[in-house]
């Protein structure tokens, strides 16, 4: 160090000139602050999200609405021209136009019409409303005509499948068992109809019809009398049938189409029955999956479309802020 006012040199160790004795002033000393443990961290990007990240955000929101509604919008087969449609069930049906559609609203007039040829079990779940809608093709000379019925269940179905084929099959042959002659369940499988899995069930069967009334018998006591002596006994005959019946799923409902005919019937219109059963349409379909599965998709899809609007708010309002 040089003292400022005699010159001499001297150690920077000494507070005073060593020569005339003048008092240096004090030093100021600095010092670097070392670096907090903050900022040596490094700190994340705070802006607004990139134009591409925001691109990406608008697509993938734009896909993820569709798949939600393709989940809960599921479509079939479209409806055959001059099908039968029922509105308050929603669904269709096309048959030969030579068969008579029987409905709860016209089958007295039907009964009046055709007398013995209209199928008694139709007639009874017509009346009973049991039966939503009944199909009937008129044979001449015949003591039975062929028909398809169909049954509306309402309520949930669980989607089929084998275990569900085997249980419809055990509670199908309790059932009819108990309410015609010697029923015999032959074949069920799963099959497709309008583009969903239903149960089909092939099946034998008889059924005793009425064919004459008890009537009295009389005998001539004197000339022009006639006393009644007893009653002739009612007259049966027995009919042996060949059913298809097919179990559909619906949304909230099932339908259940049943088609009947003798068994010396069945193969001249079995081409008929089957044509009948693969126009049918369910006009409200059930989901594409099952309630866990939808659960888990919906959920999933409505947490990943939050987050990509929530990247999209970001970026505008980081773009209002400029």
């Amino acid at each position: 160090m040089t003292c400022p006012q005699c010159g001499h040199e001297q150690p920077d160790v000494f507070s005073q000139c060593q020569k005339c004795r003048y008092i240096f002033p004090p030093r100021t000393v600095y010092y670097k602050k070392p670096p907090s443990i903050e900022s040596s961290v490094a700190r994340p990007n705070r802006g607004a999200p990139s134009a591409p990240a925001v691109l990406g955000a608008v697509v993938g929101v734009v896909i993820l609405g569709a798949t939600l509604w393709w989940l809960h919008s599921p479509t079939g087969l479209p409806v055959p021209n001059g099908a039968y449609v029922n509105q308050d069930h929603h669904f269709a049906m096309l048959v030969p136009e030579d068969w008579y559609i029987l409905t709860a609203g016209n089958y007295k007039e039907m009964f009046e019409k055709l007398g013995d040829r209209f199928p008694k079990s139709i007639r009874d779940g017509l009346s009973q409303r049991r039966i939503e809608v009944g199909f009937l093709k008129l044979l001449e000379d015949a003591d039975f005509s062929p028909n398809i019925n169909i049954v509306v269940m309402e309520g949930d179905m669980p989607s089929l499948d084998e275990t569900q084929l085997k249980e419809a099959a055990q509670a199908l042959s309790a059932q009819f068992s108990r309410m015609l002659d010697k029923y015999q369940l032959e074949r069920k499988e799963l099959v497709t109809v309008d583009e969903l899995t239903a149960a089909q069930f092939t099946s034998k069967t008889s059924i005793k019809s009425k064919v004459a009334e008890s009537q009295p018998i009389y005998k001539e006591t004197f000339p022009g009398w006639r006393t009644t002596i007893g009653q002739s006994p009612e007259e049966w005959k027995t009919y042996d049938m060949k059913m298809i019946q097919t179990l559909v799923p619906g949304k909230k409902r099932a339908y259940i189409i049943t088609c009947t005919a003798l068994e010396t019937q069945y193969p001249d219109f079995r081409r008929a029955f089957n044509n009948a059963v693969d126009s049918f349409r369910v006009l409200q379909r059930p989901p594409r999956f099952g309630k866990v599965v939808m659960g888990a998709l919906q959920g999933g899809i409505v947490g990943a479309v939050g987050y990509l609007l929530y990247v999209i708010v970001t970026a505008l309002i980081g773009l209002l802020r400029r």
